[in-house]
């Protein structure tokens, strides 16, 4: 099996940073130790703290853009965390007192200033345990420092008031406003495809396609695969053609093609907001793919457990299929399923 359908193209993303006006949001990927950091194109940001180790500890930041945003943070566990017996690096520290007690999701700090007066007394740290002994559950803080100092970088908050990492005298002002998202982007009716329509498309572009399948190494076979076909409008119509399968997923290749048999199919490949190793990442496989009322859909598990991936969504506007959606987290560290940040969002998400 190709690795891309089961271990996504590794995104320990070198992208772009916004510029310090926040004018354009360009979705920002970066890992630093065991912290991941995401920012979208409204300027929102999360950072996550995990190692790979069991029982563990996840901490979970989220900050959006503007100068009025405050940061949430919460702490992650499979089982009730005792804020008392907390430790940092093996000692007790009087921030422990700002969790507030619960099961699985714990919330840290009841504003702004006590969510920073938290960080503050963890980020030169190693590691926070939730008890002693080397069976407590941890979470690592290695590279929390530069998470943060990034999104202060991100999101203009350099040292202003509101900074998480590097604070100053500056006030909140000066931070720059949160981009507008985009709005969403309504499907074009499309008269529906007939079954016979259907395959008849599908057996024509398996034809036209099959030098392109030979050189992917598609490996399922045309007699077996679960192919499909979906009216993009009167005149276009898009053809999935099952390429590699798992135990948990599969992916498959899209063309468009004309409805009336003419002319040669062409291959869909959709570029994403952000960078790989100064590249421009572009889904060409799509996994778990759905196309249905002019939505496309595309999640790929990186395991079968969910707790890493990517998911996008996409809208035909009648001539281009326009991005809605976009999530990612590459490390696979045992979180709760399905739940990776957001790199692209329309308004309402």
């Amino acid at each position: 099996m190709k690795p891309r359908l089961a271990l996504f193209p590794s995104v320990a993303l070198l992208t772009l940073a916004l510029p310090l006006a926040c004018a354009a949001a360009t979705p920002v990927y970066r890992t630093f130790g065991d912290w991941v950091v995401a920012c979208d194109n409204g300027a929102r940001c999360e950072a996550i703290g995990m190692q790979d180790a069991y029982p563990q500890l996840v901490l979970r930041l989220v900050l959006e853009g503007g100068p009025t945003a405050e940061p949430v943070l919460t702490l992650e566990s499979d089982a009730p965390v005792d804020p008392r017996g907390l430790r940092l690096d093996g000692g007790r520290f009087a921030a422990a007192a700002l969790v507030r007690p619960g099961e699985g999701v714990q919330s840290i700090g009841r504003d702004g200033a006590q969510v920073r007066a938290f960080l503050d007394a963890i980020r030169n740290g190693a590691h926070l345990q939730a008890g002693a002994g080397e069976d407590a559950p941890t979470a690592s803080l290695s590279g929390l420092s530069a998470a943060l100092l990034l999104i202060d970088e991100t999101q203009g908050r350099l040292d202003t008031v509101t900074a998480l990492r590097r604070r100053g005298p500056l006030p909140a002002a000066r931070v720059p406003a949160a981009p507008v998202l985009p709005a969403p982007v309504p499907p074009v009716p499309a008269p529906s495809l007939g079954e016979d329509e259907a395959q008849a498309l599908i057996a024509r572009v398996r034809l036209q396609a099959a030098p392109e399948v030979a050189r992917e190494d598609c490996f399922v076979d045309a007699a077996e695969a679960f192919d499909a076909a979906g009216a993009l409008d009167g005149d276009e119509a898009l053809v999935m053609l099952e390429c590699w399968r798992g135990a948990y997923q599969s992916s498959s290749l899209l063309f468009r093609t004309r409805r009336d048999g003419s002319g040669k199919a062409v291959r869909l490949r959709l570029p994403l907001p952000v960078q790989v190793e100064g590249e421009r990442r572009v889904v060409d496989a799509f996994t778990n793919v759905d196309f249905s009322a002019g939505h496309l859909s595309h999640m790929a598990k990186g395991r079968g457990i969910a707790d890493c991936g990517e998911s996008a969504s996409w809208t035909y506007d009648g001539r281009d299929f326009r991005l809605q959606r976009f999530h990612l987290l590459d490390r696979c560290r045992g979180g709760a399923p399905g739940e990776w940040p957001a790199l692209w969002r329309s308004r309402g998400d």
